[in-house]
């Protein structure tokens, strides 16, 4: 499988992105609209041992039993294979929920962080899943992702109003807070880096309404 634009990649997460995508292209077929980097590895800022790689998939219409079941098989079979330190998180969406159809927060049809994710979703979903994040990443992805499959950004992803924005990474600062909160009183209180470049760019964008990765937000 041929992508597009893996020179603007770190070379280390190209290896695990080939296998993700061929397994995508073998699950999906012509169902695939595309491939999308966000996060880290396309706005700069990416360090092997302590980031994560984060990736969008986009499909045309929702996944049946057998993709489902498909898809977690492959993953699982190569779990933490070429994964950087904190890991590969990806979501799989349905095109009209980035595009016209949006809302907040957002349906999707498969995750990947944990195995025990990939687990849950080769099975059928019971209820509608969402995801609050689902803001963020498509936002970012619209300002400063990277298409290595498929259709073009601008032609997938509509732009997402500020308001859900702002919640969406205000969400994951809360709970940034919540874990630090729980390590109070007697314990002693180890402020990760992740969480206080988190709360720079949630600054970022309320003082100067940029969009930035985390390490910009504290420059």
């Amino acid at each position: 499988m041929e992508l597009n634009n893996i020179e603007k990649l770190p070379r280390e997460v190209i290896s695990a992105l080939q296998k993700h995508a061929q397994i995508l292209l073998d699950s999906l077929g012509e169902k695939l609209t595309g491939i999308y980097i966000h996060g880290s590895a396309a706005m700069g800022g990416f360090t092997f041992k302590q980031s994560d790689f984060d990736y969008l998939v986009i499909i045309s219409n929702p996944l049946t039993p057998e993709e489902r079941q498909k898809l977690s098989k492959s993953f699982l079979e190569i779990y933490g294979k070429d994964a950087p330190g904190n890991g590969i998180e990806m979501s799989i969406v349905v095109e009209t929920f980035a595009g016209s159809d949006f809302r907040y927060p957002t349906p999707y049809e498969f995750h990947m962080g944990t195995k025990e994710q990939v687990k849950l979703h080769g099975l059928p979903h019971k209820t509608e899943m969402t995801d609050p994040d689902l803001a963020a990443h498509f936002t970012i992805t619209k300002q400063r992702g990277i298409c290595v499959y498929g259709k073009p950004i601008d032609d997938v992803f509509v732009d997402i109003p500020k308001n859900y924005y702002l919640d969406s990474i205000a969400k994951d600062s809360e709970e940034s807070f919540n874990n630090i909160q729980e390590k109070t009183g007697t314990e002693k209180c180890i402020v990760t880096k992740y969480a206080v470049l988190n709360f720079c760019r949630v600054l970022d964008f309320i003082e100067e309404n940029l969009i930035v990765s985390k390490v910009e937000g504290a420059e």
